[in-house]
């Protein structure tokens, strides 16, 4: 069976107990980077002599572990958060569905939820896009945001934020952008406002360019 196990995002205590359980218990894991993973576990003095870690990607076939899944309990873990949201545990999901392998996802740690509530406007109903493209679809992604009736959500890389404000200006977007940067982490700041103020926040200091961005756009 197959366990997601979401880590923190930013600060050591907002981890489960049921995620701490099973990091105890489970002897085999799937890792997007297993020197990260080992670190998880020196942070919570978890002993590693007995545990095997192994790493999954993108760029490795899916169907790699279905033997070890179909056999064992395996742990799988990303880099922060929740494994599946944004990442190549998806592609674990997807494994399991089509080979009728059992898999349990446990509940808590993400970037999105509280960017989600802690954005100042209605988000009853919302589009979340994951990454935006890095290149190729990038334009026609912030353009469909644009048109939609409702919030849409993404994560932005810190080196590509200062581009996605140039990149809203020169395609005119006249709604709200909000920004959630560093959540749960000891800088964490949230900011709802026009992307003309979100700049002279950023020329001033008082938002600065630093860490991981959760950005949310509400069409005019």
């Amino acid at each position: 069976m197959l366990f997601f196990l979401p880590t923190p995002i930013g600060n050591k205590s907002d981890i489960t107990l049921r995620t701490l359980e099973m990091l105890k218990e489970l002897q085999i894991f799937l890792c997007e980077d297993t020197r990260t993973a080992k670190k998880l576990f020196q942070m919570y003095e978890i002993p590693i002599k007995d545990k095997h870690f192994f790493v999954y990607t993108s760029f490795i076939d899916k169907n790699k572990y279905k033997k070890l899944i179909s056999e064992q309990n395996v742990g799988v873990l990303s880099e922060a958060g929740t494994p599946g949201l944004s990442d190549p545990g998806k592609a674990l999901i997807q494994l399991c569905n089509e080979h009728q392998l059992a898999y349990s996802i446990l509940p808590w740690s993400n970037a999105l939820i509280p960017a989600v509530v802690g954005a100042w406007f209605d988000t009853s109903i919302f589009t979340f896009l994951g990454f935006l493209p890095a290149k190729k679809g990038r334009q026609t992604a912030l353009k469909d945001a644009f048109n939609r009736s409702h919030p849409t959500f993404f994560y932005e890389s810190v080196h590509r934020f200062e581009k996605l404000l140039n990149e809203l200006e020169n395609l005119w977007f006249q709604g709200k952008i909000s920004i959630a940067r560093e959540i749960s982490k000891l800088f964490e700041q949230y900011f709802t406002g026009t992307l003309e103020e979100a700049k002279q926040l950023i020329k001033s200091w008082n938002l600065q360019v630093k860490g991981e961005f959760v950005i949310w756009l509400s069409p005019r």
